[in-house]
């Protein structure tokens, strides 16, 4: 993909640079998930590697969008609606964004631009300062009026 603007090298980078190791990531877990319930390291290998090829295929040549494929291939109350229920549950979405965000905002710190932008912004707080006194306390009867502690007794 030729990217005429250079604003979207950072963005792109933050999907399609840094995107393999996402999938790579997903790819690992579900490989570990399979070995943990039983199949060899390589048949779950091959499970995962085909169901990520063929997935991808389906959707470029379908041309539908990811939710229309998720849906057709969910049956209500099935196996696969538990999995994305947990998914959904564990901010599966907002874990990926976020991931995306943080590696755009990195992107555009290390081009030395301004990393305030989008969702859950960079921020430097200053320093932790310790006070130079202590503060006082109050004794009790000062912090509430006299008729609340007349309430209380």
């Amino acid at each position: 993909i030729f990217v005429d603007d250079e604003n979207y090298i950072d963005m792109s980078t933050s999907i399609s640079g840094s995107g393999p190791a996402y999938i790579f990531l997903l790819m690992e877990t579900m490989i570990d998930a399979g070995v943990h319930m039983g199949f060899s390291r390589d048949t779950a290998t091959t499970l995962v590697h085909h169901t990520l090829l063929g997935s991808t295929l389906y959707a470029m040549e379908s041309g539908q969008h990811p939710a229309i494929l998720r849906n057709s291939v969910t049956s209500p109350a099935g196996t696969t609606a538990s999995a994305i229920y947990e998914l959904e549950n564990g901010k599966f979405r907002t874990v990926i964004k976020d991931a995306i965000w943080a590696c755009y905002r990195r992107s555009l710190e290390m081009g030395g631009a301004d990393s305030n932008v989008g969702p859950g912004r960079i921020s430097n707080p200053p320093p932790f300062q310790t006070p130079s006194h202590h503060p006082v306390e109050a004794p009790v009867n000062e912090m509430v009026d006299d008729d609340s502690t007349k309430k209380m007794k």
